[in-house]
C-alpha cells in the first residue's frame, strides 16, 4: 500500500463541491430526464450556477430547465421557450445576461437559435441586452434586481426587506473588484478556496440594517454584501468577502460530511452573561461556520498586514476590524471549549477539535504578529456589525501609530 497523503481542508471542500454537483445532476435528471442531451454532463461550471440552486429551492414555480438556457448546446437545443418579464420588464438568463424590455409582468416567447428574439403574441418586442459583469472572468456581479433572489431579503421576523441594487453596485463595484484583486495577490491560498466555490456576488443597500450581509445554502455559490455605509471601501469588502464567501466555502466543506460533531449539529448553544445584542442562542453548526469565517478574516487581514498593503486610515480601519473579529473568536472559542465527564470536548469529535484548533492557530498568529498594535483600541460603542465611523469616535486616527 502506498502512503496516503494528508487530507487537507481544501481537499474536503473540493470533495463537498463534487457531492453538491452530483446531487444537482440527480435532481435535474429526475425532473427533466432528457436534459443531458442539451447540457454538457462533464462541465461542472453549469452545476455550480447559484441561480440553479435558487430555482430548485424557490417558493416560486420555477422551470429550472429555462434557467439553464445559457449553458445549453445551441446546435441541438430547441430554443423557443416561454418566459415572464418581471415588474421592471427584465428577463435575466444566467450565463447570458439581462434583457431589458418595455413590457412588465408579461409572458413572452424567447428564442436564441440564430440570434436573440423576444415576442409577445405576434408582436416583436424590442430589448437591450446588458451583458454580465464579471470580476476575474469568474465572479458574476449581479447588477440588476433578480426576482428569484428577492425572497432572500427579509428581516429576523421573516418580513420582506426592500433593498437597492443598481446604484449601490455602480458605486461599489470598483471597491469589490479591488478587494478581490488584493486577496488574489496577497492571500493566494484563500483565493484558491474562493474561486473553487463562489460564482456570484450581490451588492445591496439596506439602510434600515434589517438584512445583514449573508450567504445561504439555498443559493449556494453566491454571497450578498450589504454596503449601507457611505464610507465603505475595499477594506470593508475584504472582510465581507472573507466572511460571506467563507460561509460558501464552509458549506462545501460540510457537504463532504466530515465527522466533526459529537452531538446534533442543530443543538442551540447559549451565551450567558453577554449583552442583549449577543444573547440569542445559536445552533452548533452556525457557530462552527462563524469560527471558519473568523479564520478567513484573520488569514486575509494578516496577509495584508504582512505585505503592508494599507496605510493611514485604511490601515487604521483594518486593525479595528481585525480587533473586533479577534474578540468574537475569543468569545466563541471559550463557549465551544466545554468538556464532558470524560474530559472530551462536549460538542466536537477529535477531528472537529483539530479543525477548531487550526482556526485558533490563525488567531494566535494575528495576536503574535500584531497584538501590540491592537490592544489600545476601545470597541465599547460598536454595533453588531463593525462601524468605522463609530470606531473613530473612540479611537481617533491622529493618536494611532502602527508598529
Amino acid at each position: 500500500m502506498g502512503h496516503n497523503k494528508e487530507i487537507t481542508f481544501i481537499d474536503k471542500v473540493n470533495e463537498g463541491a463534487v457531492e453538491l454537483i452530483d446531487s444537482i445532476k440527480l435532481i435535474l435528471y429526475k425532473k427533466y430526464p432528457t436534459i443531458f442531451e442539451e447540457l454538457d454532463f462533464e462541465n461542472d461550471e453549469i452545476y455550480l450556477e447559484p441561480l440553479l440552486f435558487a430555482g430548485l429551492n424557490s417558493k416560486l414555480e420555477i422551470d429550472v430547465n429555462n434557467l439553464l438556457l445559457g449553458y445549453k448546446n445551441k446546435t441541438i437545443v430547441i430554443c423557443e421557450i416561454e418566459l415572464k418579464t418581471d415588474e421592471n420588464g427584465l428577463l435575466y438568463l444566467p450565463n447570458i445576461g439581462y434583457f431589458h424590455t418595455s413590457v412588465s409582468n408579461e409572458l413572452v416567447q424567447f428564442s436564441c437559435q440564430d440570434k436573440y428574439f423576444i415576442k409577445s403574441k405576434n408582436d416583436v418586442i424590442d430589448f437591450q441586452l446588458e451583458e454580465l459583469t464579471k470580476i476575474h472572468d469568474l465572479f458574476d456581479v449581479v447588477t440588476q434586481p433578480i426576482e428569484l433572489l428577492n425572497e432572500y431579503f427579509f428581516d429576523e421576523f421573516g418580513t420582506d426587506v426592500p433593498v437597492e441594487i443598481i446604484e449601490i453596485t455602480k458605486k461599489q463595484l470598483s471597491n469589490l473588484s479591488l478587494a478581490i484583486d488584493i486577496i488574489q495577490k496577497y492571500a493566494p491560498d484563500w483565493y484558491v478556496l474562493l474561486k473553487s466555490t463562489v460564482r456570484k456576488m450581490v451588492i445591496f443597500n439596506d439602510p434600515s440594517k434589517k438584512r445583514n450581509s449573508f450567504a445561504t445554502q439555498s443559493v449556494h455559490g453566491c454571497a450578498f454584501f450589504n454596503a449601507f455605509e457611505e464610507n465603505y471601501n475595499e477594506v470593508f469588502f475584504i472582510e465581507d468577502i472573507a466572511h460571506q464567501c467563507g460561509h460558501v466555502i464552509f458549506n462545501a466543506y460540510l457537504a463532504s460530511k466530515p465527522d466533526i460533531f459529537r452531538i446534533d449539529k442543530n443543538t442551540d448553544i447559549y451565551m450567558n452573561g453577554e449583552r442583549n445584542s449577543y444573547n440569542e442562542p445559536r445552533a452548533l453548526y452556525v457557530m462552527i461556520h462563524a469560527m471558519y469565517t473568523y479564520e478567513s478574516i484573520f488569514t486575509c487581514f494578516n496577509d495584508c498586514l504582512e505585505n503592508e498593503v494599507f496605510s493611514d486610515h485604511k490601515l487604521h480601519e483594518l486593525c479595528g476590524r481585525l480587533t473586533f473579529t479577534l474578540m468574537k473568536f475569543e468569545r466563541d472559542y471559550e463557549l465551544l471549549s466545554k468538556t464532558n465527564e470524560k474530559d472530551e470536548n462536549e460538542y466536537f469529535t477529535d477531528l472537529g477539535m483539530d479543525l477548531i484548533n487550526q482556526f485558533k492557530e490563525s488567531y494566535k498568529k494575528c495576536i503574535t504578529n500584531w497584538g501590540k498594535n491592537l490592544v489600545m483600541f476601545n470597541l465599547n460603542n460598536q454595533p453588531y456589525n463593525f462601524s468605522y465611523s463609530k470606531f473613530l469616535e473612540l479611537n481617533p486616527l491622529l493618536k494611532y501609530e502602527f508598529q
